[in-house]
């Protein structure tokens, strides 16, 4: 419990114990919040309405939207891809910008929504599967994939792909909490938050669960190919590692470095770092107890960009239709990609920081105000 404080410009709150955000000082009121909403629904439907780019061989174009590289994807015999990147890329930000708008609009009449307490748990939710930037990363990357084969012109969707990234990335930082502490500012009567129930060991063996199997399909996903391509100079197959050795041979090294990062060294440490958490979340150790919350934070951050080579391959496979001329298909390790991706952000969901707390003794709150400012 603590009391909370007054902020200005620039401060924010932090807890005594674990020095975890509890609020930042709130520069836009929910008018401002509706526009930018009503701003990213009219970016998204442009995005999604025209093609982010065309493919042009011997004088043949090849457009894309994503909607066409999700189809592309299931005809292909890959419905567990098309359903991952149909949820990520378009469904899942559809509904959380709904949600958005249903919460904002009567706050900003002065008023509160109906259904406050469940649709704005829902927000939480939602919020860390929604991956619009990470499939705006993943049409660059395949643009400079692309360039060296054939001519390739952006399209207004990528554009509106672009300004739509911008705009869901300002609303990640609205939660439950911020929403509430909103309601409250207008002298509304917000239902009371639900207290979070204590965290039960249990959570560990689902993490570790989890983690064991990310890392068994962590291995097909590397060695097998996420992408097959047929080309007059005859068939070929590219694992993740190629794709990067690749892009670093044709001079992209700025583009290789990126999907390294998200494609390889972001599974490898999420997974490793998570489990040196839990493990020392098991051992009830009392060290570097602000530190390993705070990588938590971080491993919790960074997750969905892991998506990223799953996004380059279905676009690919999009725009790189021309018989035998040039013909890209997603791999087995794609979708095996895409299961470790999706394995690794359940267990650090589920995974709870508070455990490593308790478990290390401290379970009772610090007395007096928890809070103290930043500039």
């Amino acid at each position: 419990m603590f009391r909370r404080p007054v902020l200005g410009p620039g401060e924010c709150a932090r807890c005594l114990r674990c020095h975890s955000v509890l609020e930042s000082y709130a520069a836009f009121s929910p008018d401002a919040w509706v526009a930018v909403v009503i701003g990213a629904m009219i970016t998204f439907i442009i995005a999604n309405a025209y093609p982010v780019a065309t493919l042009f061989v011997q004088g043949t174009g090849q457009a894309a939207t994503f909607m066409n590289a999700v189809i592309v994807t299931w005809h292909t015999g890959y419905p567990e891809v098309a359903a991952m990147t149909f949820a990520a890329g378009f469904m899942l930000p559809v509904v959380h910008l709904c949600l958005l708008l249903w919460v904002l609009g009567p706050l900003a009449l002065g008023r509160l929504p109906l259904a406050f307490q469940g649709t704005v748990r829902w927000i939480d939710r939602l919020k860390p599967w929604c991956m619009v930037p990470v499939f705006l990363m993943g049409v660059l990357v395949a643009v400079v994939k692309l360039s060296g084969v054939a001519s390739l012109k952006p399209g207004v969707g990528l554009f509106a792909t672009a300004a739509a990234a911008v705009l869901l990335t300002a609303l990640g930082k609205l939660d439950s909490s911020k929403i509430r502490r909103m309601a409250h500012d207008l002298g509304l009567q917000p239902p009371r938050a639900l207290l979070a129930k204590p965290p039960s060991p249990a959570l560990l063996s689902r993490t570790w669960a989890l983690l064991s199997a990310a890392v068994i399909l962590y291995i097909p996903a590397n060695l097998m190919p996420v992408m097959k391509v047929n080309s007059i100079s005859g068939p070929s197959a590219h694992t993740i590692m190629g794709g990067v050795i690749e892009l670093w041979q044709m001079g992209s090294w700025d583009i290789a470095l990126v999907v390294f990062i998200a494609s390889v060294f972001v599974p490898m440490v999420k997974m490793l770092t998570l489990g040196s958490l839990v493990w020392l979340t098991q051992k009830k150790s009392k060290n570097q107890l602000r530190a390993r919350t705070h990588l938590y934070e971080m491993v919790e951050l960074i997750g969905q960009w892991s998506m990223l080579d799953v996004f380059v391959v279905i676009l690919l496979s999009a725009l790189a239709r021309f018989g035998s001329l040039l013909n890209i298909e997603p791999g087995l390790g794609a979708a095996a990609f895409g299961g470790v991706v999706i394995l690794t952000m359940l267990a650090a969901m589920g995974f709870d920081p508070r455990l490593a707390w308790r478990r290390a003794g401290h379970r009772r709150h610090l007395s007096g105000v928890a809070q103290e400012f930043e500039h």
